[in-house]
């Protein structure tokens, strides 16, 4: 079973935009999100029964969402909501693409369900660099022309744009920040000796920040301010990776517009919201170096196939709103060697000796001489002279001549 789905539920006032979410490890259990025009947004928690192909779903618990769009499951449900998880079921027939059924309520009350898994002939269409150059050319006409404002860089053309969090099965996110953040907050607070308040905004998304840094699954994806910086993490991933280069033959550089970050970025955004969204979200880079060196940006978003829902809005919009470049594999040495010469290096994405053994490795590739290491100072004064050489107040004590009186005391040169 695909572990989310976006379809329509039927309702009396029509088909209203419904979101099926399901855990890996708990497969019995379905999330499904209904909001839409004139209907009333909720999310239904519901004990799945598969059978021969067949899903009956039985309500088990309701959320609502706050103002700003946050789901929550309230202590006590009204009188008619009461009934309505009662009386409620739906039958679902599993089909090629996804689940079609109906839903069964209070007074004879029903409607379809029609639900699909992600297609993936939604993938963006990426423009064809065949050089560096060509690729320098495309970083700056999508920056002007299109105004692009947000980079991603894949280590191959192969991947599509989906969090750590959805690749590794999850796809509910009220469950994730309710069970998962909490017990990183607790871990993360003994590491760094420091206080996180999961209700303050500014704290959950520099947990967030951490989290994704350091290799936990989170529903975020890292963007950059450069494509260079993007082109880098490209490149930087397809040497260290070493994958088999007869499949994975390009790297591949996302852009996002402006117009599409502007129109879903609301003020105050909330992870496990009702409605399906992408949206940008603000990180402090307190505790998080990283994140600073890298000019960092986040998405955020509930999910699973970013590019069909960005490629949806654009259908709907008639505007382009992603934008993408491939660049052979083979070019890594030649890329990373000229943004080294612009000052994006391992060392500098990735603050300390890690960042500087990986930048070793990538040197490595670039298959010409080192520099010569420049001079080393000299030692104290009880180095060997053959070791450390003349020093200068020696050199300086050669121009003073007999005839010339000796420098004062306190203006004597010294040697540290």
């Amino acid at each position: 079973m695909v572990g989310q789905m976006i379809g329509t539920i039927g309702t009396a006032e029509g088909p209203v935009t419904a979101m099926l979410c399901i855990d890996a490890d708990r497969p019995d259990e379905y999330m499904v999100h209904v909001c839409g025009e004139g209907a009333s947004e909720m999310a239904i928690l519901a004990k799945a029964h598969v059978e021969g192909g067949i899903v009956t779903l039985t309500p088990s618990l309701l959320y609502r969402p706050t103002e700003t769009g946050n789901m929550y499951a309230p202590p006590r449900l009204t009188d008619a909501e009461v009934v309505w998880m009662r009386e409620t079921r739906a039958r679902l027939e599993e089909t090629v693409d996804g689940l079609t059924g109906t839903w069964t309520g209070p007074e004879g009350r029903t409607g379809e369900i029609d639900l699909k898994a992600p297609r993936a002939l939604d993938a963006v269409v990426a423009e064809q660099c065949t050089t560096w150059e060509s690729f320098k050319e495309w970083a700056g006409r999508v920056r002007t022309e299109s105004d692009a404002v947000l980079y991603r860089g894949h280590g191959s053309s192969q991947f599509r744009l989906q969090t750590t969090f959805h690749r590794a099965g999850l796809n509910r996110l009220e469950r994730y920040c309710g069970e998962v953040l909490p017990m990183f907050r607790h871990h993360a607070e003994a590491v760094l000796n420091t206080r996180f308040d999961l209700n303050s905004g500014d704290d959950f998304s520099t947990v967030l920040g951490l989290a994704q840094h350091h290799g936990l699954p989170t529903p975020l994806l890292d963007w950059t301010s450069s494509a260079y910086v993007a082109a880098f993490f490209a490149f930087s991933d397809a040497i260290d990776s070493q994958r088999n280069p007869a499949v994975h033959t390009h790297v591949r550089v996302y852009a996002l517009t402006r117009s599409f970050v502007d129109s879903t970025s609301p003020a105050v955004v909330t992870v496990p919201r009702v409605r399906p969204y992408v949206a940008s979200l603000a990180i402090l880079a307190r505790l998080n170096p990283r994140l600073y060196a890298q000019q960092g940006k986040f998405l955020v978003t509930n999910v699973s196939t970013v590019e069909g829902f960005i490629r949806h809005f654009e259908g709907v919009d008639q505007r382009q709103y992603m934008l993408a470049a491939d660049i052979p594999v083979g070019l890594a040495s030649k890329a990373l060697e000229d943004l080294a010469f612009m000052g994006l290096t391992a060392a500098t994405m990735f603050p300390g000796l890690d960042g500087v053994c990986r930048m070793m490795r990538h040197e490595m590739a670039f298959k010409r001489l080192p520099t010569k290491a420049p001079g080393t100072p000299a030692g104290n004064a009880e180095s060997s002279p053959t070791d450390a050489g003349p020093t200068l107040a020696t050199e300086l004590a050669k121009t003073v001549t007999r005839d010339e009186p000796s420098l004062p005391p306190h203006d004597q040169p010294t040697q540290s």
